[in-house]
């Protein structure tokens, strides 16, 4: 199951898109004039957020950790198993309003997964091992 929530202000689109396998959640976090995949942060209700930054250019790494960490600190009372967070927004020549709105846009859409996610009854399949 697919599901995406999208959010704009100050002329910068958020689009938070998610996918649901078995108890775990695949969550996309991108925008801007340029999205792409910059972050992963993984997530569970048993342990803390783990975030990998990938090169941006050379000698620096994207910064989007600090969104996915926003979005894994509002979501992660509510996960049934795993969460994948992969996130990467760009705005060109940023200013300090659309600085400010992103951060907003991202706890607005991360506290629509949220009630999202309590509303959802996936079928959860356990797994057997030998």
């Amino acid at each position: 199951m697919t599901t995406q929530f999208q959010a704009t202000q100050t002329d910068v689109t958020l689009t938070l898109t998610v996918k649901w396998q078995n108890a775990d959640l695949l969550i996309e976090l991108t925008g801007g004039d340029v999205p792409h995949y910059g972050v992963v942060t993984a997530v569970s209700q048993a342990t803390a957020p783990q975030t990998i930054s990938l090169p941006s250019r050379p000698g620096h790494v994207h910064q989007e950790g600090q969104l996915s960490e926003q979005v894994a600190a509002v979501i992660r009372p509510v996960l049934p198993g795993n969460a994948m967070i992969v996130c990467g927004v760009h705005v060109d020549k940023i200013r300090p309003d659309q600085m400010q709105a992103i951060f907003k846009l991202t706890q607005q859409l991360a506290q629509q997964l949220k009630n999202w996610c309590r509303t959802q009854h996936p079928v959860i399949k356990t797994e057997h091992f030998q």
